[in-house]
């Protein structure tokens, strides 16, 4: 059985917050920082930080997307 557990980043700054928001379906809050952690999320338990606060880059589709028909002009 799964949950709903989302990951919010906690940057507070100056003049307001970062409203990133991570929505994971996991069996339990470990799995779901796992799975931040893989897509470049800094996760240390308080305060967790998406990819662009932490300053990580954010990976790339897990996927390789190949374009069916080409665009041609």
């Amino acid at each position: 059985m799964t949950a709903r557990i989302a990951i919010h980043c906690d940057r507070m700054g100056r003049y307001g917050g970062c409203t990133s928001l991570l929505r994971t379906d996991a069996t339990d809050v470990a799995e779901a920082e796992a799975t931040a952690a893989r897509l470049g999320w800094v996760i240390n338990g308080t305060p967790d930080y998406c990819p662009r606060c932490s300053g990580q880059p954010t990976p790339g589709p897990a996927a390789t997307v190949v374009e069916l028909h080409p665009h041609t002009p």
